[in-house]
């Protein structure tokens, strides 16, 4: 530890890493390497080094940051001091004392054009870090499919350097979601060690960057994902939620098919295993930016929509003793239905019924896919998304 100004307890908070137990001389952590979610880290608070009783990850806690970063030793002994305050000093870490609430002022939504050339040029100034492209790859993409997309992992460090060099190149932040004014006037970006993740650009028709959805690290408050927003800060902007279309949209197709899903990721490395054209929301209740998208596909000839959203809309309902929300529910396994997976199959039905009746008013065809499904007509519970489909067919065709 000689030498250091932090120790292993301070990367830990950093990384944003579940503590399962702790006691004066150890903590088990999830371990962020394999995934599993039971605490098999043992964090050792004496020694400063961790090891994964689970994949045998292992090693002092310049090691830890630095395998989940992609970055050498002296790099992650950087970033570790930037971010804690020992270096550039980052204000989304200190302890931020309460004070009398103040009137906050969103900016306008810039023009789109505006917003692509200054996400454009942020990107180029962003890097993609090697735990980040290997679970891209895991997934079906390929190295030069990652690049075409320019996925990018959110910066830890140096974040105030690359607003104010966007800045001096001439682009606009104003308006652009995701940026806004700092206590100081000075502009900056909601980058933070909480949503530290892989930034997935969502692109219009017309192949724009309209914002950013962000594939965290650590699941926050049960998402997965979250927007790139500033609309709780002075001269914020919210996202907007708009909607990702990835493939050929061809005007002059007499005939244009086109697949609908959740997930702006999921949809593209569809789209690459399958050829398919896919349009993504990012929820499958958000329908207010979707039937705009729909009338103006329908101006370029689409006649037919394949809904494509995951297998949840065919899940099994009865009670097995293996939900989420069994402690809050006193039947007994395998006697009755599951009133939480009701639910959540409801709401996903639901949100069908509404795709079907907006495509009925545009007179657009529309059919649902399904897969991995029982001699029963529901889901045998193994292959969620189309993704996943197609990548089973993929690496079994």
């Amino acid at each position: 530890m000689s030498g250091f100004s932090y120790d292993i307890t301070d990367v830990v908070h950093l990384l944003q890493l579940r503590v399962r137990h702790k006691n004066s001389s150890s903590m088990d952590v999830n371990c962020p390497f394999c995934g599993e979610t039971k605490g098999k880290m043992n964090v050792n608070l004496q020694k400063n080094v961790f090891r994964c009783n689970r994949c045998d990850a292992s090693g002092g806690m310049l090691e830890l940051y630095r395998r989940l970063h992609g970055v050498s030793s002296a790099e992650a002994n950087r970033q570790i001091r930037e971010a804690l305050g020992k270096g550039e000093y980052r204000t989304d870490y200190q302890v931020v004392h309460k004070e009398e609430p103040v009137e906050i002022f969103n900016a306008e939504l810039a023009d789109a054009d505006v917003i692509d050339r200054t996400y454009q040029e942020m990107l180029s100034l962003l890097t993609l870090n090697d735990k980040h492209q290997e679970d891209l790859k895991k997934r079906g993409l390929t190295k030069e499919q990652i690049e075409i997309q320019r996925y990018r992992s959110v910066p830890l460090f140096g974040i105030k350097n690359m607003v104010q060099k966007l800045l001096e190149s001439g682009q606009t932040v104003k308006g652009v979601p995701g940026f806004y004014e700092d206590q100081d006037g000075k502009w900056t970006i909601n980058f933070t060690s909480k949503n530290s993740g892989i930034l997935i650009p969502i692109r219009s028709m017309e192949g724009k960057i309209q914002g950013f959805q962000i594939r965290l690290d650590q699941v926050m408050e049960g998402r997965k994902y979250i927007w790139l927003s500033s609309v709780k800060f002075q001269n914020g902007v919210s996202s907007g939620s708009p909607v990702h279309v990835i493939g050929s949209l061809d005007a002059e197709q007499i005939y244009l098919t086109i697949y609908l899903t959740e997930g702006a990721l999921k949809g593209t490395i569809a789209h690459y295993l399958s050829g398919d054209t896919f349009i993504c929301v990012a929820g499958v209740n958000q329908y207010r930016n979707l039937k705009p998208v729909l009338e103006t596909l329908k101006s370029r000839h689409l006649q037919h929509l394949y809904e494509a959203y995951d297998m949840d809309k065919k899940m099994k309902v009865y009670c097995d003793g293996d939900s989420e929300k069994c402690d809050a529910c006193q039947r007994k396994p395998a006697t009755f239905y599951c009133p939480h997976k009701m639910q959540k199959r409801q709401i996903l039905q639901n949100a069908c019924r509404k795709v079907y009746e907006i495509c009925s008013g545009l007179s657009i065809s529309m059919s649902r896919m399904v897969w991995d499904m029982d001699s029963y007509g529901e889901w045998n519970g193994q292959i969620k998304g189309i993704d996943d489909y197609y990548y089973v067919l993929k690496n079994t065709g």
